[in-house]
């Protein structure tokens, strides 16, 4: 009998404990924090503002970064001064660094934030960069299309007619980075 109060004892404790984290972070799913390059492309091209953060290296900021990014590190967002309620997206290399900063924003009370899961390599090939296959289908000329228009609107180069085997892969961001710097962009 004892050992079924102790289970039931723990039990309790651990969903106490995910209705607190529930009640803090407002959300126990993180995944739902993601949001896409081009979903924060449509967000700026429309007029609206949200606090994009860049969470790599100083050096890294000056070579490439999204239109109207700021440079932080996870420390300044420790004492980050915006409302509560202000829209903030995060991003670095891949979505590590920007998920973990993300708990730590919810954590402080923010409630609109977001991180781009991919990194800055999903904004260089969808929204800076993004590419058409020489045997695209119509339903991937469409999405160009759209792609396209919100490439040129931030400066990017769509590219068309490219070999299928040539289409961005699992590339390293530096190397796209320093790619586009050799073009002049």
């Amino acid at each position: 009998m004892i050992g079924l109060h102790r289970a039931m004892a723990v039990a309790a404790l651990l969903l106490g404990a995910g209705a607190a984290l529930t009640a803090v972070t407002g959300r126990v799913n993180r995944t739902e924090d993601r949001t896409t390059a081009v979903a924060l492309a449509e967000r700026i091209k429309a007029g609206e503002r949200p606090h994009v953060f860049d969470l790599r290296s100083q050096a890294d900021y000056d070579r490439f970064h999204i239109p109207s990014a700021e440079r932080a590190t996870v420390a300044d967002l420790r004492v980050l001064a915006l409302p509560p309620s202000a829209p903030v997206v995060l991003y670095g290399e891949d979505g590590a660094a920007p998920a973990r900063a993300s708990a730590l924003l919810r954590a402080r009370g923010f409630r609109d934030v977001a991180y781009l899961g991919d990194g800055l390599y999903e904004w260089i090939v969808r929204v800076h960069e993004p590419a058409l296959a020489v045997d695209a289908t119509p339903a991937e000329r469409a999405e160009f299309e759209q792609l396209s228009a919100l490439s040129r609107y931030f400066g990017g180069q769509p590219r068309v007619d490219v070999p299928r085997a040539k289409l961005p892969a699992a590339v390293a961001t530096s190397l796209l980075v320093a790619a586009i710097r050799r073009r002049g962009c």
